[in-house]
């Protein structure tokens, strides 16, 4: 087993950075976002004891309605042979990358070179907003992607990337500062999302978006906080007015019942005990379930509101 720790790495040694594909696999998820960790085997695996070290790139990309899109990156913490990482039982206790479990079950074998690389829980990051990866951030990079003609510009990019590439630290660089100008992006009110998007819409797109439009729910409101911790749960957006009262906002994609009016309240009244201030609540929705509309009619301090989307026809060569 090849394992670095940061006193390996030479002063002025070349970091190795990927670029590496993957699909969903709903049998097999790797790579396993949540804890951080990418299973391999093989050639593949071979490469990665071989070249990777403490502190290297490696980001993921996949398709996404047809386009490609850099979903995440891992900052290498450690690579582990998947036949001694499982002879340990703290790894084997908090990590369940397919290779690992397939190893504890028996599919593996003691005889395959298999590897997990864990990237650094602190550094690595699961993007928030998927990066699109199209011709203008192609030409940015190293990477010499041809764009010939009868080739559309996704399945250029797609013949270009199927294998695993590797990055340069410049490249690194760039993709680091566009990911971090990407979440800056404000979506307008205006905004027309396509139907696809529109489906694939989740809370947290819902959460940033009244994050960045907060006139949707109320008049002059700042924004406090968002994905707050606290003692009694998460509360999705703290916002406070013009005189000093806090707005608690709670986020359901679905239609609410009970349980969401006392979720919020528990996160208001930790609010008002923590500020000392005049606390309302709000939850943004699909709707409210039928057998709680005439008590939700009498709420006091709490405001419910629903989401929905403007059906807009527009030109087809604008969305170019």
């Amino acid at each position: 087993m090849k394992y670095y720790s940061e006193f390996d790495i030479k002063r002025g040694e070349k970091n190795m950075n990927l670029f590496i594909p993957y699909v969903h696999l709903y049998n097999h998820p790797d790579p396993l976002f949540e804890e951080f960790t990418y299973g391999d085997a093989g050639a593949r695996a071979r490469k990665l004891k071989s070249d990777l070290k403490k502190g290297d790139y490696v980001f993921f990309h996949t398709s996404i309605r047809g386009k490609k899109y850099i979903t995440a990156y891992y900052v290498v913490d450690r690579l582990l042979d998947t036949a001694k990482a499982i002879k340990d039982r703290n790894i084997v206790a908090k990590y369940k990358n397919p290779h690992i479990l397939e190893f504890l079950s028996g599919e593996r074998t003691d005889g395959d070179d298999d590897v997990v690389l864990f990237g650094d829980p602190i550094t690595s990051r699961i993007l928030e907003k998927p990066l699109l990866f199209d011709k203008t951030l192609a030409e940015k990079l190293s990477l010499n992607i041809k764009f010939p003609k009868g080739k559309t510009e996704t399945q250029a990019i797609g013949s270009a990337t199927r294998a695993w590439r590797e990055l340069t630290d410049k490249d690194v660089e760039i993709l680091l500062e566009v990911i971090k100008s990407s979440e800056k992006e404000r979506v307008g009110i205006e905004t027309i999302l396509s139907t696809d998007e529109v489906t694939e819409i989740i809370e947290k797109d819902i959460e940033g978006f009244i994050e960045k439009n907060p006139s949707l729910i109320g008049e002059s409101l700042k924004l406090k906080s968002r994905q707050l911790d606290t003692s009694v749960g998460r509360i999705d957006l703290c916002f406070e007015d013009k005189k000093d009262n806090q707005i608690v906002v709670e986020l359901k994609l679905n239609k609410i019942g009970r349980e969401a009016i006392n979720q919020l309240r528990r996160y208001m009244n930790w609010v008002k005990k923590e500020t000392k201030k005049e606390v309302t609540g709000i939850i943004v929705c699909k709707g409210v379930m039928p057998a709680f509309e005439e008590d939700f009619k009498k709420l006091k301090n709490i405001k419910i509101l629903c989401y929905g989307w403007q059906l807009k026809v527009y030109p087809w060569d604008e969305t170019e």
